[in-house]
């Protein structure tokens, strides 16, 4: 019949397990923490580069490039049982354009000017307007906006960014038709180009980090697997 250990017994027991750990040279947990601390690197995928840095203080720096496309994270780390947990900010503010102003056009024909908070042109913005009574895609925006084929003011434009995964926002214009014939919008990135990680387990193998890519805009890279080597 088995027995319930007394308060003092149990804590004998946990000293004696703790001494057995000492004694064996089995690695802790904290142990284990302080020896994956390091900087790992992609391996094995072309065109792709990414690195992921896990400080002893618990927090991590993740970035990753993929021709124009880059997203970057920030946020913490532990370990668990043969892998890595990594955990981010929701990063769950959406973009958004904006109408800012009507302005001379350096043409004839009509423009489409997408600005950052800067002011500085952006250019890559997906384009779409409705005029001359039907819509249709115009393009993408470049470093000073492009010339819409419309043959009358736009009622509507929408805007997106496609690399990023973000669907076209439409905006009504209709109100805003007159002499000048440049449209300029402002665009609020929000958490654009920013990871989220929810718990993502990385399995450890030796020096390596190895996880699923997923819940990515590029679709060529959704499901990868991906193996991060330690830097020397």
């Amino acid at each position: 019949m088995s027995q319930i250990l007394r308060p003092a017994a149990l804590l004998r027991a946990l000293a004696a397990v703790c001494a057995l750990v000492a004694a064996t040279g089995m690695p802790t947990r904290a142990e284990d923490a302080a020896a994956a601390a390091g900087t790992y690197c992609l391996t094995g995928v072309h065109e792709v580069g990414s690195c992921m840095r896990l400080s002893p203080d618990g927090t991590f720096e993740y970035f990753l490039a993929y021709g124009a496309y880059d997203e970057s994270a920030e946020g913490t780390w532990q370990m668990g049982k043969g892998e890595v947990i990594v955990t981010t900010p929701a990063y769950d503010k959406r973009p958004a354009f904006s109408f800012k102003r009507m302005q001379p056009s350096g043409t004839d024909a009509f423009d489409v000017i997408v600005e950052s908070q800067s002011g500085q042109p952006i250019a890559g913005v997906d384009v779409s307007v409705t005029c001359d009574g039907q819509t249709k895609s115009a393009g993408v925006t470049q470093a000073g906006g492009f010339a819409v084929d419309c043959a009358g003011a736009p009622m509507a434009i929408a805007l997106g960014l496609g690399m990023f995964g973000i669907a076209l926002q439409t905006l009504d214009v209709s109100a805003h038709a007159g002499t000048d014939k440049a449209y300029v919008f402002a665009f609020e990135p929000g958490d654009l180009g920013k990871k989220a990680f929810a718990a993502q387990r990385l399995r450890v193998d030796g020096d390596a980090l190895e996880m699923t890519y997923a819940d990515t805009p590029i679709r060529e890279l959704q499901g990868r697997p991906f193996r991060y080597v330690r830097e020397r």
